[in-house]
């Protein structure tokens, strides 16, 4: 009877030691995950970053270009996006480019309002945004 008792205390012991073992570990996988995650996020900011807005043109004949920027990455915040606006033609051939910078900072799964002024170019039918930078936060 002693040694099936001594082999349940035992056996009890090493079970209890190899669940707190693996506690631990998923722990360490999920701050790598983590890590690797967020490394992925900072290096590629196009893939996270969206622009919706419109225009119109204010009193003395400036374009208005009123906008939202989202951010869909879940941990990496960006700052310094370049905002590049294209004004196009009724035909819808570009007629000018103009890049400019919003240095506001969206945080992840977050949103941010921008307003742009700029100098209307004649024949401008329509004006469309597009992100082609962004320096991710520290």
């Amino acid at each position: 009877m002693r040694p099936v008792l001594a082999l349940a205390i035992v056996s009890l012991l090493i079970f209890s030691c190899n669940q707190a073992a693996n506690k631990e570990r998923p722990s360490a996988q999920y701050e790598n995950k983590k890590a690797s995650l967020a490394d992925m996020e900072r290096e590629n900011p196009m893939k996270f970053l969206k622009v919706n807005g419109d225009s119109h043109v204010n009193l003395i004949n400036k374009e208005v270009v009123e906008g939202t920027i989202s951010n869909q990455a879940t941990l990496a915040a960006f700052k310094d996006i370049e905002v590049r606006v294209i004004f196009k033609d009724k035909g819808g051939s570009v007629i000018e480019k103009d890049t400019r910078v919003v240095n506001d900072v969206v945080r992840p799964n977050a949103t941010v309002d921008f307003k742009l002024k700029m100098k209307k170019p004649k024949g401008v039918a329509s004006v469309t945004l597009d992100i082609t930078g962004a320096v991710a936060e520290k």
